[in-house]
C-alpha cells in the first residue's frame, strides 16, 4: 500500500534547500511528474487536429478571397491621391460624350475639339508667344494612338519601329548623315544628289571602291537602286554590314525618297505600354510620340511632315475592314503647359467624327430638299 509523504518531510529536501538556501516550509514539493511528455496527446489525435487546423485555414483564405475585407479609409484616400482608385484607368481616353451643338461649350459635357493642323499650330503659337511662355521656336510633337488588333480578334500586333523620311528638315540636335548612292541611270544619279546624297555614281564608282581609290569609311549609309544590285557583289566584303539590302530598306526604285529617309529621316517607335498599376491592360493599344517640326516653321512644312509620318506608319496597318489603325493624333509642345490639340486628318481613323460629319451632311441635304419643296408649293 502506497502512502503519500508529508510536506514537512526533510529527507527529499536537503539538496534543494541547500542550493537555494531557503527554509524548509517555503519550498512546495509534489511527488507527481507534470512535464509535457506525460500530457502529450496520442499521435492520431495530433494528426487529426493538424488536419482540422489546415482545413480551417484554407476555408478562411477562400472566404477572404471571395469576400475581401474593405481597405481602411486612410489607405483608400492615399490610393486615390496617387491615382490608384478602385477602378483602373483606361489607356485610351473614353470618347462617350456627344458633340457640341453650340459655339461655346465645355469638355466636361461634350467631346473634345477636333482642329485642323493650321488651327492647332496657331493655338500653340499663341500659347508659346514671347508675351506668354516665350518659346516661339518650340518643338512640335505629334502623339499617335494605334489600334494594334489584327484580323482575328484574339491576336494583336507587337510594337514596331519604322524609318520615316523628313522632307522638310528642322533643327532637332541630330548630326547630318553622309550618304553614298549607287545608281545605274544618269537621271537617278541627279535625283539622288538633289535629294541630299553626298555622292552618287554607277559602275565606275564601284570599280574605284574595289581598287581602293575611294575611302568608304566616311559614309554612314550606302543606298542603291534595284537595277544596279547585281553589280554590287564585289563590294560585299568591303561594305560588310552596310551593304545595301532590300530587307533593310536601303534598296528601292524610288531613290529620292530613300535618300530623304536616310539623310533626314527619324526612327519612329510604336510602343505598347507595360502592365502598370492603376491602368487596365489593353493589348490593342499602341502609342508613338514623334517630332514633326518647330513653331517658327511654315505651317505647310509641319503639315507635310505629319502627312509623311502618317503615310509611312500606315504601311504596317493590318488588313482589317473596321476599327482603323491610327485612331487619334494630338499636337503639343513640350513645356509647362499641358495643352494638346486633336487633329482632323484624312489618314486618321476617327470613326466617331466621320460618322458625325455624315449625319450632319444628311441633315443639311434634307433641310435643303424641304426648302425646295416649300418653294415649289408656294
Amino acid at each position: 500500500m502506497c502512502t503519500a509523504l508529508p510536506l514537512s518531510s526533510t529527507k527529499l529536501l536537503p539538496p534543494l534547500t541547500s542550493f537555494y538556501n531557503l527554509p524548509v516550509q517555503s519550498v512546495p514539493t509534489c511527488p507527481l511528474h507534470t512535464s509535457s511528455v506525460v500530457e502529450r496527446a496520442r499521435q492520431s489525435t495530433r494528426i487529426k487536429k493538424r488536419k482540422k487546423n489546415l482545413d480551417d485555414k484554407k476555408k478562411k483564405e477562400d472566404r477572404l478571397r471571395k469576400n475581401p475585407p474593405p481597405l481602411p479609409r486612410k489607405v483608400q484616400l492615399m490610393l486615390i491621391a496617387k491615382g490608384l482608385g478602385s477602378k483602373p484607368k483606361p489607356w485610351r481616353k473614353p470618347d462617350t460624350r456627344p458633340f457640341p451643338s453650340d459655339t461655346a461649350w465645355s469638355e466636361m459635357f461634350n467631346s473634345w475639339a477636333r482642329l485642323g493642323v493650321e488651327e492647332a499650330v496657331e493655338c500653340l503659337r499663341e500659347n508659346y508667344h514671347p508675351t506668354m511662355e516665350n518659346n516661339p521656336d518650340g518643338m512640335v510633337w505629334a502623339k499617335l494612338e494605334f489600334n494594334l488588333q489584327q484580323v482575328k480578334k484574339e491576336k494583336f500586333m507587337d510594337g514596331f519601329t519604322k524609318m520615316v523620311p523628313v522632307y522638310h528638315p528642322f533643327e532637332r540636335g541630330v548630326a547630318e548623315k553622309v550618304i553614298l548612292a549607287f545608281c545605274k541611270e544618269p537621271e537617278d544619279i541627279k535625283v539622288a544628289e538633289a535629294a541630299g546624297a553626298t555622292k552618287a555614281g554607277g559602275i565606275e564608282m564601284i570599280e574605284e571602291i574595289v581598287k581602293g581609290k575611294m575611302d568608304v569609311s566616311e559614309f554612314d549609309h550606302f543606298l542603291a537602286t534595284e537595277d544596279i544590285v547585281p553589280d554590287l557583289k564585289p563590294l560585299v566584303g568591303v561594305l560588310r554590314d552596310k551593304f545595301p539590302k532590300k530587307n533593310l530598306g536601303s534598296v528601292s526604285a524610288d531613290i529620292g525618297k530613300m535618300v530623304q529617309t536616310f539623310a533626314h529621316g527619324m526612327l519612329v517607335s510604336v510602343n505598347k505600354p507595360k502592365k502598370t498599376l492603376g491602368y487596365e491592360e489593353d493589348l490593342s493599344y499602341g502609342v508613338a510620340e514623334v517630332q514633326i517640326g518647330r513653331l517658327n516653321q511654315p505651317i505647310k512644312e509641319i503639315e507635310g511632315n505629319l502627312t509623311t509620318l502618317l503615310e509611312t506608319v500606315r504601311e504596317q496597318a493590318p488588313r482589317r475592314a473596321t476599327g482603323g489603325f491610327v485612331t487619334r493624333c494630338e499636337l503639343y509642345v513640350e513645356g509647362p503647359l499641358r495643352a494638346t490639340f486633336s487633329i482632323v486628318h484624312d489618314l486618321v481613323d476617327d470613326e466617331k467624327y466621320k460618322k458625325y460629319l455624315a449625319e450632319e451632311k444628311s441633315v443639311k441635304v434634307d433641310s435643303k430638299l424641304e426648302t425646295i419643296k416649300e418653294e415649289v408649293e408656294n
